[in-house]
């Protein structure tokens, strides 16, 4: 129990210094946290955008939820974007799945493809690979 305790705070280490360095480099993140029976709608949603002066995006990502969060890290060019995402389901405090991802298109598209994501509804629609 105490290794499995463990690995989880060395996980969640470097998934949270990963997305705060990810984040510095964005323009806006994006969390939408999904409910752990699989609805297709978010639950929460949160927007972060970089401030006006230009400073980094201070991400603090949190890992104590139950369902499916995703992370949308986007940086915007003109009128198009690229963006990275990932996803952790949660269930009972472990971590029972995950992805990473890019994307890229315009930017007037980038709320209609959160919103309509199709990578995440087949992530929280299918059971978990660990699933007991």
């Amino acid at each position: 129990m105490q290794n499995a305790k463990a690995l989880k705070a060395m996980m969640e280490e470097m998934i949270a210094k990963e997305l705060a360095r990810l984040a510095r480099e964005a323009d806006l993140v994006v969390f939408a946290l999904y409910d752990p029976e699989g609805s297709e709608e978010p639950v929460d949603y949160r927007l972060v955008e970089r401030p006006s002066d230009g400073a980094p995006i201070a991400l603090d990502a949190s890992f104590d939820f139950e369902g499916v969060g995703v992370w949308y890290l986007c940086k915007r060019a003109g009128e198009t974007f690229s963006a990275r995402k990932v996803l952790l389901q949660m269930r009972g405090g472990r971590y029972v799945h995950g992805q990473v991802g890019r994307f890229e298109g315009y930017w007037d598209e980038f709320p209609q493809y959160v919103a309509q994501d199709s990578w995440v509804r087949a992530a929280v629609l299918k059971a978990p690979a660990n699933a007991r």
